[in-house]
């Protein structure tokens, strides 16, 4: 495993390091990188090939996971039928560490749609996820680091442990401390529905959800 450690407070990407990543992802290889809450699983989320190794990788099935974007503006573009109070909600919450699951006519592999035709997106709080995005020009995959049903990876010692030799490069900003993950809310219902509260509570979200 290629190990990549971005430096200084913004965690910067040296030219080279992107190099390596450009080739990981574009090569539909799954990578290991930091998020704002845990380490995520990192494939082309525009390729059924990428995303099946990633569930490969992962031994999951018929659960979608989540693309990773750039901004808040490349999620307004990519979603479709957004109201008005979703579109406030994606305004004052992202990015950070939220999941909204949302309608979009994007031709994402069949993998990552659920059975009503919705996505889940994030735009996460840190900018070292969001700049693979931007290096690649692609959408990625996010999804915690683990196998199904065992506790996400919160250093390289437990990627290795999880994935030894499966994994061809990772981004290691050293152990990050546990988290409860991203809060995954339906903007697609009505009213929206929280459908796992993660880091962003319940409370926060209050006056989104009548």
């Amino acid at each position: 495993m290629i190990v990549l450690n971005p430096q200084g407070k913004t965690n910067t990407i040296s030219v080279a390091d992107e190099k390596l990543i450009r080739e990981a992802i574009l090569s539909e290889q799954v990578i290991v990188y930091p998020t704002d809450t845990l380490y995520g699983l990192g494939a082309d989320a525009t390729s059924s090939d990428a995303v099946q190794n990633l569930y490969d990788l992962k031994a999951r099935q018929n659960s979608p996971v989540s693309v990773l974007l750039e901004s808040v503006e490349q999620l307004l573009d990519i979603t479709v039928g957004l109201s008005e109070a979703a579109r406030h909600l994606i305004n004052k919450f992202l990015p950070g560490a939220l999941t909204v699951i949302c309608n979009t006519n994007y031709p994402f592999p069949n993998q990552l749609v659920s059975s009503n035709g919705t996505v889940g997106f994030r735009v996460p709080g840190d900018q070292i996820s969001r700049s693979i995005v931007s290096i690649t020009g692609k959408p990625i995959t996010t999804t915690s680091v683990n196998p199904a049903g065992k506790p996400p990876a919160t250093s390289r010692m437990e990627v290795e442990s999880y994935f030894e030799g499966q994994i061809p490069l990772m981004l290691d900003i050293g152990a990050i401390p546990p988290s409860n993950g991203s809060t995954v809310i339906d903007l697609s219902a009505t009213p929206f529905k929280i459908l796992r509260e993660g880091e962003i509570s319940r409370q926060a979200l209050a006056d989104f959800l009548n």
